[in-house]
């Protein structure tokens, strides 16, 4: 059984009520605004981590332009393709390589890659020695050399692919 001695009156239960609403009110307020500092956050972080990741992709280290190289099977950038890197490579190498040392690496490595037969419907073999085609190279977005089999002029054929003629 209740007692109702103990119950508040009803001008004390208004009282109660809207000290509660205020408080929810106030609480909800805040956690509002609490949901939004922590959604301004994340939306800040992923915009860093987005912007951070596309300068990292832009722009290969020192060490990987120096001595890193695609070879194509094909003038075309969607074809087989490998990244040769020199046995005495040093990719955390921070002095740039003179642009015609790297080009001549690239097209050596990727002649040798041709040579053993790599892109050949047989594929690569350690005692046949395979042709190698006129080679052209191009510059990646992110500044590492890409080489091709091409009959085409170096700029002609670049300029095709969306690339550029190599530059330091």
């Amino acid at each position: 059984m209740t007692n109702h001695n103990l119950l508040p009156t009803d001008e004390r239960f208004e009282q109660i009520k809207e000290r509660l609403l205020d408080v929810v009110a106030a609480d909800d307020r805040r956690r509002t605004r609490k949901h939004r500092l922590i959604a301004i956050g994340v939306a800040g972080a992923i915009v860093a981590g987005t912007t951070g990741a596309a300068i990292a992709i832009a722009l290969a280290s020192q060490g990987r332009i120096n001595y890193e190289t695609d070879c194509y099977a094909a003038a075309d950038l969607g074809s087989r393709h490998g990244s040769s890197v020199p046995v005495t490579a040093d990719l955390g190498e921070k002095t740039p390589t003179p642009l015609s040392e790297r080009i001549r690496l690239a097209e050596d490595m990727c002649a040798a890659t041709w040579r053993i037969g790599t892109f050949s419907p047989e594929g690569s073999s350690s005692t046949a020695e395979y042709p190698v085609p006129h080679l052209e190279t191009c510059q990646l977005p992110d500044g590492r050399l890409a080489v091709f089999p091409s009959d085409q002029a170096l700029g002609e054929l670049c300029s095709r692919l969306g690339l550029t003629i190599p530059h330091e």
